[in-house]
């Protein structure tokens, strides 16, 4: 037998010899005539809220049960307490009118506070939502405590005319990034505890794409965000100081989250795509879904990856890549899971399917069970053999220690000039 064979066979036996685990789904729901925009889980995964298109939020028990609803007027994006005696609604009603609000729930499901905040163009939140961070149309960006009072704002009088196209906050509720819709696209990271700012702009172009998702580590010591248009798109890893760690360009992205330690990025791309980098930039691991991969969930500790795809395929892997559970929603015509949200703890996943379906699963593993370690082969197996993993695009990658400045197009003059001399 040839040598490259022998190591295809042996590639073969050893990736068919740690399959995922089947989930069944412990309860599911349906929601007439609208549309689930945003749903969250409770950290023991007792706890799930649904917000819709047509204005509604929805408590569910983790058995199912529907414990109480609310009814507003425009699309809703939810977060929910880590015990679940807290769900916090953001609003967005009218665009024109620049009206929206964010409303704060008790567990029984009466109002404790709302707040009038504009349409809402950016909603993120620390874990335990002692502190909720809103950006809206005008470029405005608050930051509100648990009991609705705010902690920090930025009024941007000066950017009037720029929406905050992207926001996140870090979970422990220091850090608050936000990025907005102007001409030259800047990534501005608030400490909240002191409001002192700092802009992260030499990366990016006139005139160039809109920052349009953004993640924080759970301490706010690394900075992940995303720009682009059209087919692809360049992810950034950059430390709270400001300094560029790495940019990869890949397919368009859809989802990415990073861990809480910042060890591991997850990008989910409409290639149907997962790639996981390292804060080197270096890709780790990867593993191809059936369509494009929508939403992704990941645990603080980085310790479990969840991922819904527009074929219908969920797929939880363990934060070294190795599977661990799958399931396929089959329905009539097609199933496509747009989010899937893991509880902080990682035993239940929920999922929203078509947009107008909620099914929760148990990915608790089996006591005793430890993450296999998946196998290190030699050399890589074709694209067309390898059905778990999927290949880098074909793109040039881009690493510096520290941002480069306005005139940085002879970093990619360079690059260009040693792909086609290593061709030769």
């Amino acid at each position: 037998m040839r040598p490259a064979c022998a190591v295809l066979v042996l590639a073969l036996l050893l990736s068919s010899s740690i399959p995922a685990a089947g989930m069944e789904p412990l309860w599911s729901r349906n929601v007439s005539g609208e549309y689930i925009t945003d749903l969250a889980v409770s950290e023991d995964g007792s706890g799930v809220v649904l917000g819709t298109s047509a204005g509604g939020v929805y408590f569910h028990a983790g058995d199912g049960t529907l414990c109480w609803s609310a009814r507003h007027k425009g699309t809703m994006r939810v977060e929910i307490a880590p015990d679940a005696p807290l769900v916090i609604a953001g609003e967005s009603e009218s665009r024109e009118k620049d009206k929206g609000a964010l409303r704060a729930y008790d567990l029984d499901g009466t109002l404790r506070w709302m707040a009038h905040t504009g349409w809402i163009c950016g909603f993120s939140a620390s874990g335990d939502l002692a502190r909720i961070g809103v950006g809206n149309r005008l470029g405005q960006v608050t930051v509100y405590d648990r009991e609705g009072f705010e902690d920090a704002w930025e009024d941007n009088l000066l950017k009037r005319y720029y929406a905050v196209s992207a926001l996140a906050m870090s979970s422990d509720g220091k850090y608050l990034a936000y990025s907005l819709l102007e001409n030259t696209p800047a990534i501005y990271l608030l400490h909240v505890d002191t409001w002192a700012r700092r802009t992260i702009k030499s990366v990016f172009r006139e005139h160039g794409s809109a920052v349009h998702t953004l993640r924080l580590s759970g301490n706010g010591t690394y900075l992940l965000a995303a720009s682009g248009e059209g087919s692809t798109d360049t992810v950034y890893l950059f430390t709270n100081r400001g300094v560029m760690r790495w940019r990869q360009i890949v397919p368009h992205i859809n989802d990415m989250e990073i861990s809480a330690d910042g060890k591991l990025c997850v990008i989910g791309s409409e290639d149907g795509c997962l790639r996981a980098y390292d804060p080197a930039g270096d890709l780790i691991w990867s593993r191809s879904m059936d369509g494009g991969v929508l939403s992704l969930s990941l645990t603080p500790q980085g310790d479990l990856v969840a991922a819904g795809s527009r074929g219908g395929e969920i797929l939880v892997l363990f934060g070294n890549g190795t599977p661990m559970a799958e399931h396929r929603v089959e329905r009539f015509p097609a199933a496509s899971i747009d989010t899937v949200e893991l509880s902080s703890q990682g035993d239940v996943l929920v999922a929203a399917v078509n947009g107008h379906e909620v099914i929760s699963f148990s990915t608790a593993p089996q006591p005793g069970a430890n993450p296999p370690t998946p196998p290190v082969l030699p050399v890589k197996l074709p694209p067309e053999q390898d059905e778990t993993a999927c290949e880098s695009p074909a793109l040039p990658s881009f690493r510096w220690d520290a941002p480069f400045g306005d005139s940085g197009y002879r970093e990619w003059g360079s690059a260009i000039r040693a792909l086609f001399q290593a061709g030769r």
